[in-house]
């Protein structure tokens, strides 16, 4: 490897410039050193790459200053926009982040947990693929501060969401309002509810379920399986009499449909109504425009760093669930 990528030491450097290691250390920290003197040293020290030691840093004062976070993918765009602001945020604060994927591995998840436990994280976010009192007491038996985004564990562990359910119930009151007779809640998420945390989901099929009991007049269906396209087109092709809408749980559930709409010629709005769920970034650059329910992305992930570092700098932190607000945006696909 070439010198231009070495990194010098403090050794080195205090031989370079005819001092003492000490001397070196008091320069680098802004210590008292005589102005020409730290001049020399910090010019040598840029020059040849100086880059201090972070981890033994840590070791003397007893911190790390880093934030474990466990995502499930980093190609779904809801959990890309979350951590890019679980990012600055947490840069805004004098955080670095380790970002772990756990590819909606039960087990992964659980040892990534760890290694960042072990590797001294400070606190860990994690959007929860386990659940149950077993992963609960995973959780606490660690001893690091944990805040969940999203999907929760228990009441024991701080969770920063949206009220899901009543979120669910709002969009099903927007398109009611649009005069559509038959609503449709797409959420493929609900195949795998008995081996993996989708309460997020789950509550928005509960909110799905307790609104379309206040209009009894309105036909509903729930399509709750991975190949959910299938169904679709077998709404579809059952006929659309009544007019139609569908709500699926995600975003990117709704841009799978209207890609299969516009190969198969169907129109949206005019042939059936669609909308998403969570807004996320890329919609802008979708047309027609997706009306959707912004669960307040940004907003959830900033507020969960904030928490998950009043937990580690606070001596009597108790657990809590954080709900942010949610808001109905309309806009062309009903």
């Amino acid at each position: 490897m070439g010198d231009m990528y070495m990194a010098i030491t403090v050794n080195q450097i205090a031989e370079k410039c005819g001092v003492s290691r000490t001397t070196v250390l008091r320069a680098l920290n802004g210590g008292s050193v005589s102005k020409e003197t730290k001049e020399r040293i910090l010019q040598v020290a840029k020059d040849n790459n100086y880059r201090p030691n972070l981890l033994a840093r840590s070791l003397n004062h007893g911190r790390t200053m880093s934030l474990g976070v466990v995502t499930i993918n980093i190609e779904n765009m809801y959990f890309v926009q979350s951590l890019n602001t679980i990012n600055k945020e947490a840069d805004k604060r004098g955080y670095f982040t380790n970002i772990v994927v756990c590819d909606d591995s039960l087990e992964w998840e659980k040892k990534l947990i760890q290694g960042l436990a072990e590797r001294q994280m400070e606190g860990i976010l994690i959007n929860p693929i386990n659940k149950g009192e077993s992963f609960e007491q995973f959780l606490l038996s660690l001893h690091v501060p944990v805040v969940c985004i999203g999907n929760q564990v228990s009441g024991k562990i701080t969770t920063v969401q949206v009220n899901e359910m009543v979120a669910t119930m709002d969009a099903v009151k927007h398109i009611v309002s649009k005069d559509y007779e038959k609503i449709v809640f797409v959420c493929p998420p609900l195949e795998m509810k008995e081996t993996q945390n989708t309460y997020t989901h789950e509550q928005r099929e509960l909110g799905f379920r307790a609104a379309m009991g206040m209009y009894p007049d309105v036909e509903m269906n729930v399509i709750g399986r991975e190949n959910f396209l299938q169904d679709v087109q077998s709404v579809c092709k059952d006929g659309l009499n009544k007019k139609t809408a569908f709500l699926c749980s995600g975003d990117s559930y709704a841009l799978m449909i209207m890609q299969w709409a516009a190969k198969e010629g169907y129109e949206i709005p005019k042939d059936f109504g669609l909308m998403g769920f969570d807004d996320i970034s890329v919609l802008q650059y979708i047309s027609p425009k997706l009306t959707t329910v912004s669960t307040n992305v940004e907003g959830v992930a900033a507020t969960a760093v904030v928490e998950l570092i009043q937990q580690i700098e606070s001596e009597d932190y108790s657990p809590k669930s954080i709900y942010l607000n949610h808001k109905v945006l309309d806009r062309d696909t009903l």
